[in-house]
This record gives C-alpha cells, sequence and structure tokens, in this order.
C-alpha cells in the first residue's frame, strides 16, 4: 500500500482559527480566578512574568461527513495550551500557580471551583460565528512545571483541548 494512501492530509478549518481564538481569549479573561488588572494573552509573555495561551496546531477538522444536501458537519479540535510565567521562588507561590492553572482547567470543563470561598462553575460557553458551537474543552494534562530560565524563571503549563462543531453548506 502507497506511504499517501495510508496517512489522510491534515485539514484545518483555517476561517475557524480567528473565531475560535477571539471567543476562547474573551472566556480565558472572565476567568473568577484571576487577579484584579491580570490578564491572559494570546502568545505573548514578558521575560520573568505573565500568563498567556498558545494554540499548538491551529484548528483541525476530525471528522467532517456531507449530507446529500449538500449540510457538512465538522468536529473540529483546537488545542492549546495556557503558559504561567513567574520569577516568585517561594513553595507557596509554585502550589499557588499549579492551583491556579488546575482551576482554570477545571473551570473550563465547567466543573465548580472554590475561588476565594465561593464556588463559581462556567454556565456556558461563548457563542461563536459562522455556524460553530463548541461542544467541549478538556484537561489534556494537568498543571506543571514546563521549564526553568535564567534567574529562575519558570513557565509552569497546563495542556488543554476545545472542541467545536463547524455546521454549514457547501455549494454543489
Amino acid at each position: 500500500m502507497p506511504e499517501e494512501a495510508k496517512h489522510k492530509p491534515v485539514k484545518y478549518d483555517v476561517d475557524g482559527y480567528d473565531i475560535v481564538t477571539n471567543a476562547l481569549k474573551d472566556l480565558l479573561n472572565s476567568f473568577p480566578g484571576l487577579l484584579k488588572g491580570e490578564s491572559i494573552k494570546f502568545s505573548t509573555l514578558e521575560e520573568d512574568s505573565g500568563i498567556s495561551f498558545y494554540p499548538i496546531s491551529g484548528a483541525v477538522i476530525a471528522t467532517e461527513t456531507t449530507s446529500v444536501t449538500g449540510k457538512v458537519n465538522q468536529i473540529c479540535n483546537y488545542p492549546f495550551y495556557v503558559v504561567y510565567r513567574t520569577a516568585a521562588d517561594s513553595q507557596n507561590s509554585k502550589i499557588d500557580i499549579k492551583e491556579f492553572l488546575d482551576k482554570l482547567g477545571k473551570w473550563l470543563e465547567k466543573q465548580p471551583v472554590a475561588i476565594d470561598g465561593e464556588t463559581q462553575k462556567l454556565p456556558a460557553y461563548p457563542e461563536l460565528t459562522e455556524g460553530r458551537e463548541i461542544t467541549e474543552i478538556s484537561r489534556q494534562t494537568p498543571a506543571y512545571l514546563d521549564n526553568t530560565s535564567e534567574g529562575n524563571v519558570q513557565d509552569w503549563v497546563i495542556s488543554l483541548a476545545l472542541k467545536y462543531r463547524n455546521i454549514f453548506y457547501r455549494n454543489k
């Protein structure tokens, strides 16, 4: 069997990338565990601090079905990770950062989390445009220390996957 026949080429929902990225940025920044003035940026970190999220591969089309009427139903995966960078080196700050990322992941999964003594739960995923709908966000890993660089700057990471449905009509 030829090598090309074994592997289907990876297809991307190119138009969905910006739609999902913008909705995810807003969703992440609505996390009730963020401190006042703190925000989660897109692919941007300071040298020794900050919180950012990074898409891993864009919006990959996992499955696609097309009906006889031309209605296309795609399930797409948008894997990403959140990085929390800090130069703080106390054991408590490490525990706090890991706890923050794990709570963020749990909250994104629509599970209840305790923040400042109150139970918080994400009621719904944001609405997307152009026939797209977020169906699930799930943690792929617990939070972990990924990297320590010069000056003991640490990058704590949690890997997540956003799954969404894209429904549209393809002209025949």
